[in-house]
Protein backbone atom coordinates (compact mmCIF):
# COMPACT_ATOMS: atom_id res chain seq x y z
CA UNK A 1 0.00 0.00 0.00
CA UNK A 2 1.27 3.18 -0.91
CA UNK A 3 1.95 5.87 2.01
CA UNK A 4 -0.78 8.43 0.58
CA UNK A 5 -3.24 5.33 0.76
CA UNK A 6 -2.19 4.74 4.10
CA UNK A 7 -2.39 8.29 5.15
CA UNK A 8 -5.73 8.44 3.50
CA UNK A 9 -6.93 5.60 5.34
CA UNK A 10 -5.60 6.81 8.58
CA UNK A 11 -7.28 10.23 8.38
CA UNK A 12 -10.80 8.93 6.86
CA UNK A 13 -10.67 6.42 10.21
CA UNK A 14 -9.91 9.94 12.78
CA UNK A 15 -12.38 11.83 10.76
CA UNK A 16 -14.91 8.56 11.80
CA UNK A 17 -14.21 8.73 14.94
CA UNK A 18 -15.46 12.64 14.88
CA UNK A 19 -12.40 14.24 14.29
CA UNK A 20 -12.87 17.91 12.27
CA UNK A 21 -9.81 19.86 13.74
CA UNK A 22 -6.44 18.74 12.59
CA UNK A 23 -3.22 21.03 14.10
CA UNK A 24 -0.58 20.20 11.95
CA UNK A 25 3.02 20.62 12.31
CA UNK A 26 4.33 20.29 8.87
CA UNK A 27 7.88 18.32 8.23
CA UNK A 28 9.03 16.16 5.68
CA UNK A 29 8.16 12.45 7.54
CA UNK A 30 4.28 13.81 7.61
CA UNK A 31 4.01 14.85 4.36
CA UNK A 32 1.75 12.18 3.16
CA UNK A 33 -0.71 13.03 5.97
CA UNK A 34 -0.13 16.80 5.02
CA UNK A 35 -1.03 16.50 1.76
CA UNK A 36 -4.04 14.33 2.26
CA UNK A 37 -5.65 16.74 4.80
CA UNK A 38 -5.01 19.41 2.32
CA UNK A 39 -7.13 17.73 -0.42
CA UNK A 40 -9.70 16.70 2.15
CA UNK A 41 -12.95 18.56 2.45
CA UNK A 42 -14.89 19.09 5.87
CA UNK A 43 -11.92 19.56 7.80
CA UNK A 44 -10.43 22.83 9.43
CA UNK A 45 -6.69 22.82 9.35
CA UNK A 46 -4.64 25.21 12.24
CA UNK A 47 -1.25 25.57 11.24
CA UNK A 48 1.65 25.54 13.62
CA UNK A 49 5.51 25.57 14.27
CA UNK A 50 5.75 24.23 17.71
CA UNK A 51 4.42 20.98 18.03
CA UNK A 52 3.62 21.86 22.02
CA UNK A 53 1.66 24.82 21.03
CA UNK A 54 0.04 22.41 18.74
CA UNK A 55 -0.88 20.02 21.41
CA UNK A 56 -2.13 22.93 23.52
CA UNK A 57 -4.34 24.08 21.03
CA UNK A 58 -6.24 21.06 20.27
CA UNK A 59 -6.61 20.40 24.22
CA UNK A 60 -8.62 23.57 23.81
CA UNK A 61 -10.11 22.74 20.71
CA UNK A 62 -11.44 19.66 21.94
CA UNK A 63 -12.80 21.23 25.02
CA UNK A 64 -14.81 23.89 23.63
CA UNK A 65 -16.33 21.91 21.00
CA UNK A 66 -17.21 18.61 22.61
CA UNK A 67 -14.97 16.58 20.20
CA UNK A 68 -11.55 15.13 19.54
CA UNK A 69 -9.48 17.36 18.18
CA UNK A 70 -6.35 15.57 16.14
CA UNK A 71 -2.31 17.10 16.43
CA UNK A 72 0.12 15.95 13.13
CA UNK A 73 3.32 15.89 13.78
CA UNK A 74 7.01 14.74 11.97
CA UNK A 75 9.02 12.08 13.38
CA UNK A 76 11.79 11.92 15.99
CA UNK A 77 12.01 14.64 18.95
CA UNK A 78 8.93 16.22 17.50
CA UNK A 79 6.78 13.53 18.41
CA UNK A 80 8.39 13.94 22.03
CA UNK A 81 7.07 17.65 22.12
CA UNK A 82 3.49 16.28 22.87
CA UNK A 83 4.40 14.47 25.95
CA UNK A 84 2.89 17.49 28.46
CA UNK A 85 -0.41 18.11 26.58
CA UNK A 86 -0.92 14.14 26.37
CA UNK A 87 -0.06 14.55 30.67
CA UNK A 88 -2.69 16.95 31.16
CA UNK A 89 -5.29 15.81 28.46
CA UNK A 90 -5.07 12.25 30.18
CA UNK A 91 -5.35 13.53 33.65
CA UNK A 92 -8.03 16.10 32.42
CA UNK A 93 -9.95 13.28 30.48
CA UNK A 94 -9.43 15.51 27.06
CA UNK A 95 -10.07 13.73 23.83
CA UNK A 96 -7.17 14.53 21.50
CA UNK A 97 -6.03 12.22 18.99
CA UNK A 98 -1.53 12.51 18.44
CA UNK A 99 -0.65 11.47 14.88
CA UNK A 100 2.93 10.83 14.67
CA UNK A 101 4.56 10.24 11.08
CA UNK A 102 7.44 7.56 11.70
CA UNK A 103 10.77 6.50 10.03
CA UNK A 104 10.21 3.08 9.43
CA UNK A 105 10.87 0.48 12.16
CA UNK A 106 13.71 -0.95 10.41
CA UNK A 107 16.08 2.80 11.36
CA UNK A 108 15.53 1.71 15.20
CA UNK A 109 18.80 1.45 16.72
CA UNK A 110 20.68 2.47 13.72
CA UNK A 111 21.51 5.97 14.87
CA UNK A 112 19.20 7.30 11.69
CA UNK A 113 18.39 11.03 12.39
CA UNK A 114 14.94 11.91 13.28
CA UNK A 115 14.46 8.42 14.40
CA UNK A 116 13.50 7.20 18.02
CA UNK A 117 11.37 4.53 19.81
CA UNK A 118 7.92 6.99 18.97
CA UNK A 119 5.55 4.16 19.48
CA UNK A 120 4.91 4.00 22.78
CA UNK A 121 6.08 7.45 23.54
CA UNK A 122 3.35 8.59 26.17
CA UNK A 123 3.14 5.55 28.18
CA UNK A 124 -0.01 5.29 30.24
CA UNK A 125 -1.05 8.58 29.07
CA UNK A 126 -2.51 7.65 25.87
CA UNK A 127 -3.71 4.49 23.98
CA UNK A 128 -2.09 3.10 21.26
CA UNK A 129 -5.65 1.95 19.15
CA UNK A 130 -8.77 2.83 18.43
CA UNK A 131 -9.94 -0.71 20.15
CA UNK A 132 -8.06 0.75 23.38
CA UNK A 133 -9.37 4.64 23.17
CA UNK A 134 -12.16 5.54 25.77
CA UNK A 135 -12.12 8.82 24.48
CA UNK A 136 -11.35 10.43 27.37
CA UNK A 137 -8.04 10.57 27.17
CA UNK A 138 -5.03 10.82 24.04
CA UNK A 139 -5.03 8.25 21.10
CA UNK A 140 -1.33 7.99 19.80
CA UNK A 141 -2.09 6.61 16.35
CA UNK A 142 2.00 6.58 14.86
CA UNK A 143 2.41 5.83 11.07
CA UNK A 144 5.44 4.37 9.22
CA UNK A 145 6.16 6.42 6.27
CA UNK A 146 9.35 4.83 3.70
CA UNK A 147 10.92 7.16 0.96
CA UNK A 148 9.74 8.11 -1.42
CA UNK A 149 6.93 9.93 1.21
CA UNK A 150 4.54 11.22 -1.63
CA UNK A 151 4.55 8.08 -3.87
CA UNK A 152 1.08 8.30 -5.35
CA UNK A 153 -1.91 10.40 -6.70
CA UNK A 154 -3.97 12.38 -4.04
CA UNK A 155 -6.66 12.37 -6.09
CA UNK A 156 -9.50 9.95 -5.08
Amino acid sequence: MTNIARARELIDEVRRAGVSDFCVCAGSRNSPLIAVLDNTADVRLFSFVDERSAAFFAIGRAKQSGRPAAVVTTSGTATAELLPAAVEAFYSSIPIVLITADRPARFRGTGAPQCIDQERIFGVHAATSFEQWSRHAPLHLNIEFDEPLIDDDLRR
